[in-house]
Formats: C-alpha cells, sequence, structure tokens
C-alpha cells in the first residue's frame, strides 16, 4: 500500500482529532521530509490534508461543501443553548478559569452547559498545580468551530462594541 494511502486512512480514523506529526512518522514508515512531499502532492477532488501546528487533518475540499450542505440542511440542527454561549464565550476570554469563577461572572451554577461544552469537544479540563478546583479552557476543536487561528483572534472588546453599536444602527432601520 502506498504511504499516501495510509496517512489517509489514519487522518480518517482521527477524525476532528487529527494526527500529530510525530505519530504520523511512527506508524507509517517515513521520515518528517518524506510525510511534507506526500502531503503536498496529496490531490483528490472530495479532501485535502490540512496542517495546523504539527497536526494533521484529513478535511473535504471546498468544492464538496455545497453536497455537503444538503445533506446538513436535512439533519435538525444541534445549536448550543444561550447558557452553553455564555459559559463558552466566558471561558474563552478568561481562560484557565474554575467553575467558581464562571459561575461568579454569571451568576448562577453552570454544571449542565460546562458539561455540554465538553461533550461537544469545545471546551475541556486543565488542572494547575497547587489548586484543588478544575480549571475550564478552550480546545482546538473550538479554534477550528470558530474559524480561528488562535485566541488573539477572539472579537476585542473594543471590536464587540463596534459591532454592537453597527447591529444597533441596522436594526433601528429595520423598524
Amino acid at each position: 500500500m502506498e504511504k499516501i494511502n495510509i496517512i489517509e486512512g489514519l487522518l480518517y480514523i482521527a477524525g476532528d482529532l487529527g494526527l500529530s506529526e510525530e505519530a504520523l512518522i511512527m506508524h507509517v514508515p517515513i521520515t518528517k521530509i518524506q510525510l511534507e512531499n506526500e502531503v503536498n502532492a496529496y490531490s483528490k477532488e472530495q479532501y485535502v490534508i490540512e496542517r495546523h501546528g504539527d497536526m494533521y487533518y484529513l478535511k473535504t475540499s471546498p468544492e464538496m461543501e455545497k453536497y455537503i450542505s444538503r445533506v446538513l440542511a436535512d439533519r435538525p440542527q444541534k445549536k448550543l443553548s444561550q447558557a452553553s454561549l455564555e459559559v463558552l464565550a466566558i471561558i474563552a476570554y478568561n481562560q484557565p478559569i474554575s467553575r467558581n469563577g464562571i459561575e461568579t461572572v454569571r451568576g448562577i451554577a453552570s454544571d449542565g452547559p460546562i458539561s455540554t461544552l465538553i461533550n461537544k469537544g469545545l471546551v475541556k479540563k486543565k488542572n494547575i498545580q497547587d489548586e484543588r478546583a478544575s480549571h475550564f479552557e478552550t480546545t482546538q476543536h473550538f479554534l477550528e468551530v470558530f474559524g480561528l487561528k488562535s485566541l488573539s483572534d477572539l472579537p476585542s472588546d473594543d471590536m464587540i462594541s463596534e459591532q454592537e453599536e453597527i447591529d444597533l444602527f441596522f436594526n433601528s432601520l429595520k423598524e
């Protein structure tokens, strides 16, 4: 079997988690340079292999988007609740943050939304040395879902205020 086919199969099985460069080199008898060459030469209409940091992911190509959109449109939407979105924003902007810290900001217990975010792979627990409380932080999956390269791409307070003003302006025109 050709090495690129092994790489493709392993990345397919890895799914959204992807595989590290180290794991691919270890499981596919291949060097770092050979891996880069194989990935750069990879050419399929329906798939692309993307690299983010030292992680590799098999993704569907942009050309597949219209077909995938049709299938996904037929599925029921799995949106996050308002409470989950609030907790996610608190974690994203204050990470790592404890459960108590989240509840202090929200003013309400947040066990349910935290569980939802962990189950969806958007948030993970982080143990901090010399602290008994669990802390939470966003995951690589969070960045991918929201189209961010890093946490520094999150909108700043100034950007959010400006967007709110723009939204208020356009909403007042509609009335």
